[in-house]
């Protein structure tokens, strides 16, 4: 940890970022080893998400928050996934976790969340790198170049990806809805 807080300006972002490694770094790590299952390379995947932290210590608002959280679970899944392709690059991605929407009673709110479940779904079906792409830029609102930090490319690279991750989930989508159509 004292590596990382070297890499920060100020006390307040050392304070900051210390208290985020020490209330998550349990998560962040059982996180990375549901994904690689194995406890060493889960801990290099947690370092690399730290590393990549320091340089975006200023998306986070509020340490003990949802967004927070979920933020560095991208975070680190993101890592976990670079270490998978690096080393077998040839093999299948382990499958993406099944997210739930939020619930109501009136029919309209179900619509609502029965479109919100299918985009979530088809989002959840894009490859690793178009899906962490569109993830970091629209659920983090992060720039492409912070983003393409994050993941070590370009971040022409990055507004690629996202084009791509768009048009594909509108191609989702459109087949999504044609199959109600037909039923």
């Amino acid at each position: 940890m004292f590596l990382f807080l070297a890499l920060l300006d100020s006390p307040d972002e050392q304070e900051k970022f210390a208290e985020i490694y020490n209330q998550y770094r349990h998560f962040m790590w059982y996180v990375a080893n549901q994904r690689l299952k194995d406890e060493h390379l889960a801990e290099d995947a947690v370092q690399e998400a730290f590393l990549a932290l320091t340089r975006h210590l200023d998306k986070v608002e509020d340490v003990h928050s949802t967004r927070t959280r979920n933020f560095l679970a991208t975070i680190v899944r993101s890592k976990a996934t670079d270490i998978l392709r690096k080393s077998r690059p040839e093999e299948e991605l382990p499958e993406k976790e099944e997210r739930s929407g939020w619930e109501s009673d009136a029919l309209e709110q179900y619509l609502k969340k029965e479109q919100y479940n299918a985009l979530v779904a088809c989002v959840l079906e894009l490859d690793d790198s178009y899906r962490v792409v569109f993830e970091y830029k629209y659920l983090y609102r992060m720039t492409d170049k912070e983003i393409g930090d994050i993941l070590g490319i370009s971040a022409k690279n990055v507004n690629v990806r996202c084009f791509r991750a768009r048009r594909k989930l509108q191609e989702m989508l459109r087949k999504e809805a044609g199959r109600y159509e037909k039923a």
